[in-house]
């Protein structure tokens, strides 16, 4: 059996939001604001960038601090949070 064979059809994807606060609450990861955040804000505001985190973002930061989700994977699900809320869907 193949891969693709084992794969229900019927099996709902879920969007990467649903993904980020599964993951979060499975490892019981809460957004708590650091030190260095209102640094962070406040360099990225002198740099002309106007960076808006929402919560669910917070969330996928938590988790990247946890190294539940590292590396390219944080990034991976980040933009496809970031296409899923511009499509509508998140």
């Amino acid at each position: 059996m193949t891969a693709q064979a084992a794969v229900r059809p019927e099996a709902e994807v879920m969007t990467a939001r649903d993904t980020i606060r599964d993951l979060a609450r499975r490892h019981g990861i809460r957004y708590e604001r650091a030190g260095l955040d209102d640094w962070a804000e406040a360099v990225s505001r002198v740099a002309g960038d106007d960076v808006d985190l929402d919560e669910t973002e917070w969330l996928l930061v938590a988790l990247r601090r946890a190294e539940i989700l590292p590396g390219i994977e944080g990034t991976r699900l980040h933009y496809r949070y970031i296409q899923e809320r511009k499509a509508g869907a998140a």
